[in-house]
This record gives structure tokens, C-alpha cells and sequence, in this order.
């Protein structure tokens, strides 16, 4: 009887994870999804523009850095729209996404000082939860 306990008992935990793996996965799916609607509902130049004008007033950006960040900002906004856009099932989006951040932030950091990057950093961070286009 004990046995019978304990192996319905496994089997429920058993059952409760998988459970809770698959809200887990379809969270991050549903997650993904909005993001990349967010993405896809603004042009690329806007998003750029807005996102270069936020720049420019917290960063106190100087002329050429304002131009340089432009054409970063609209270079990686155009290209988050083809990755968001893509319908290739093989291509893990998540880690793309990550990935043009990553690539992003290495151009900023060769525009922008320290300072200015550090900033960017934490004010970017409130910009994404509100606009979700950063």
C-alpha cells in the first residue's frame, strides 16, 4: 500500500512540473510574440528617431555623436524588424534578439563615453518596459 502511495504521489509531482514547465515555456512564448508585435507596429525610423531623441536628451549627446547613434539606431531597428518579421521555425528569435543587443551595445560603446554608456544603460532599461522598442 505504501508503494502505491508513494508512486501516486511521484506521479503527481511528476505531472505538476511538466505542468508548470509548459506555463513556463508558453509564458516566454506569449512574451516573445509581444515584443515582437511591438516591434513590427512601429516603422523603423520612427522607432529610431524616438529612440535617438530620448538619447540625446538624457546623454547630453554632442552633433556628431547624435549623428552617429542615428544611423546605429536605424541600422539595428531595421534589422530587429527583419528578425521579428521572420517566419524561419529554425531560428531561435529570443537568442537573435539578445544577440543584436549585444552587437548594438558594442557600437554605442564606441560612440558614447563611459559615463554616458553606464547612464544609457539604467535609463534604457525603464525606456524597454515602457515602449518595449529599445
Amino acid at each position: 500500500m505504501k508503494k502505491i502511495i508513494t508512486i501516486m504521489c511521484l506521479v503527481a509531482v511528476s505531472g505538476l512540473t511538466a505542468c508548470t514547465q509548459y506555463q513556463s515555456l508558453k509564458h516566454e512564448k506569449q512574451k516573445e510574440q509581444m515584443i515582437e508585435n511591438s516591434i513590427n507596429a512601429t516603422d523603423p525610423s520612427e522607432r529610431a528617431l524616438i529612440i535617438t531623441t530620448k538619447m540625446v536628451e538624457v546623454l547630453s549627446l554632442n552633433e556628431v555623436q547624435k549623428v552617429k547613434v542615428m544611423m546605429i539606431n536605424e541600422d539595428f531597428s531595421t534589422r530587429y524588424n527583419i528578425l521579428a518579421e521572420s517566419t524561419n521555425p529554425k531560428l531561435n528569435k529570443r537568442e537573435e534578439f539578445i544577440k543584436l543587443t549585444n552587437e548594438k551595445d558594442i557600437e554605442l560603446k564606441k560612440v558614447l563615453n563611459n559615463a554616458q554608456i553606464t547612464k544609457w544603460h539604467a535609463v534604457s532599461a525603464e525606456f524597454w518596459e515602457e515602449y518595449r522598442i529599445v
